[in-house]
């Protein structure tokens, strides 16, 4: 993360008039865009070419061809807006001058881009507006540039608006490969290879980076010359903080706490949606390294993302290291237990949900105090395959890394020492639905257990495939403390 960051800034991009040539592969881009890859764009301009498209066609056709061959959205309103206007919105139209000033010798087009600064990254991009000189002597029409007949000496207009939409769309000007976006007009009237791979990139960010499934409970990790970096997250830039993520879902609305911790490590977290809208940040510099941040979230799917500053802050807080990651939720209803997999890779459409209470089912949670009683349950969706097959369901519980496994009588016994098969804890008909109680009225300090962690996972098997389990990915976690 940059310590410093502007709010506000905009930047003129345009093409001007001569004849460029290119040929190796290097699209320019800085890491500005807009969030989404989408933006609305403003289109209503009087007149018709000398062969005869009308200059609001012409635009549209360029605009559609960025859509079809790349990830980004133009949504067209057939509406003017006066592009010379700071109005958050985007406009497109001839002028006489460059909103006031001159134009520079020989310039087409003008693209003004206005940004607002984002808590990661180069700013958003959050209006673009077209300037077209009117001055030059526009027409419609494919091929080279210089043509002899009617369009002799004419400036192609659907090329030109093809280069400009690149700049609203965040690309910058390409001096060195064959693509639209070279700096001056020429032959080319489509977009290239070099375009088009520009544009995926610059909105591709998340794919750069692995995204971890989080586990609610507590993880340790580190940040590293190993992890992804910011600029590499958000495509551009020169923030080269390392980072961390990981995606979680909610299927109900959950308050929720998380703490990264490390005795040397500059911890900084974010919140954000899975398209990396950022909701909120722990920007907090204490006299310890740590970093805390907490949120009530309605259902969905989001990334809590585990990052630390580009540039050291302190003395005694480096920049990268070994931390703890610590995420307790409470939600009024069971959660979603993460994607389902399966012992020996099998594939199922399973489904599961599970919670933890301590009020009978008023709400639901992972942290308790020692003289909490306590109901653990949960829910699996049977893939409808399995379904009226006759089958077992099983429940772990993982503590410092030793599985115990539920046996029929109720009681949890060391995996290790367990003979084959699996131990079940219910052998059943499997029906569409399967609510699996693994412990009701569980008091810890009964049990003489004042600080715990436990994460269980539950799963369910066919008596035709005895070695195979179906489970979920996300364990349901329970941390005791006083």
């Amino acid at each position: 993360m940059n310590c410093c960051r502007y709010l506000f800034k905009f930047i003129p991009a345009g093409l001007v008039l001569a004849v460029a040539s290119s040929f190796t592969s290097a699209f320019e881009i800085d890491g500005s865009k807009w969030f989404g890859a989408a933006t609305e764009i403003y289109v209503d301009m009087e007149g018709i070419s000398g062969t005869g498209i009308l200059w609001n066609a012409a635009f549209i056709s360029a605009m559609n061809e960025w859509m079809s061959e790349t990830d980004f959205t133009f949504n067209l309103i057939e509406e003017h807006r006066d592009p010379c206007q700071n109005d958050g919105l985007n406009g497109v139209n001839f002028v006489a001058d460059f909103c006031g000033a001159e134009f520079g010798n020989n310039t087409l087009a003008v693209t003004i881009l206005h940004h607002q600064s984002t808590l990661l990254g180069e700013p958003d991009i959050i209006e673009a507006d077209i300037i077209i000189n009117q001055a030059e002597d526009f027409d419609v029409f494919d091929g080279n540039l210089v043509q002899f007949g009617p369009t002799f000496e004419k400036i192609e207009f659907r090329r030109t608006m093809l280069h400009e939409l690149g700049h609203v769309i965040g690309l910058d000007h390409e001096a060195d490969a064959s693509a639209i976006m070279a700096p001056n007009i020429g032959d080319l009237d489509r977009l290239q290879a070099d375009d088009i791979a520009g544009v995926n990139a610059l909105y591709s960010g998340l794919d750069n980076c692995q995204i971890q499934q989080l586990r609610f409970g507590t993880i340790s990790a580190a940040l590293d010359n190993a992890d992804c970096t910011v600029a590499e997250l958000t495509v551009g830039g020169t923030d080269n903080s390392f980072i961390d993520l990981y995606r979680f879902e909610l299927s109900a609305t959950t308050e929720l706490e998380f703490t990264m911790s490390s005795p040397t490590l500059e911890s900084v977290l974010l919140l954000a949606t899975d398209q990396l809208d950022f909701l909120d940040v722990d920007t907090t510099i204490d006299a310890d390294c740590n970093s805390t941040l907490s949120a009530t979230l309605q259902a969905g799917s989001y990334l809590l993302l585990a990052n630390t500053y580009d540039e050291q802050i302190g003395p005694d807080c480096q920049l990268s290291g070994a931390y703890q990651l610590n995420a307790v939720y409470l939600s009024d209803s069971p959660g979603l237990l993460g994607s389902s997999g399966s012992l020996l890779g099998g594939m199922s459409a399973a489904q599961f949900q599970g919670g933890i209470t301590a009020d009978n089912g008023l709400s639901y949670g992972n942290k308790f105090k020692p003289e909490d009683s306590l109901d653990i349950s949960t829910s699996i969706t049977v893939d409808p395959n399995h379904v009226g097959e006759a089958g077992f369901l099983v429940a772990a519980a993982i503590i410092d890394g030793v599985v115990l496994l539920l046996n029929e009588q109720g009681n949890f016994v060391d995996s290790w020492v367990a003979p084959d098969p699996i131990i079940r804890a219910v052998s059943k008909t499997l029906q569409a639905t399967e609510t699996f109680a693994i412990l009701t009225d569980l008091v810890p300090a009964s049990f003489g257990i004042d600080t715990i962690v436990v994460d269980f996972v539950v799963g369910y098997g066919l008596d035709n495939a005895p070695g195979e389990v179906y489970f979920h990915q996300s364990p349901l976690n329970l941390i005791v403390a006083p």
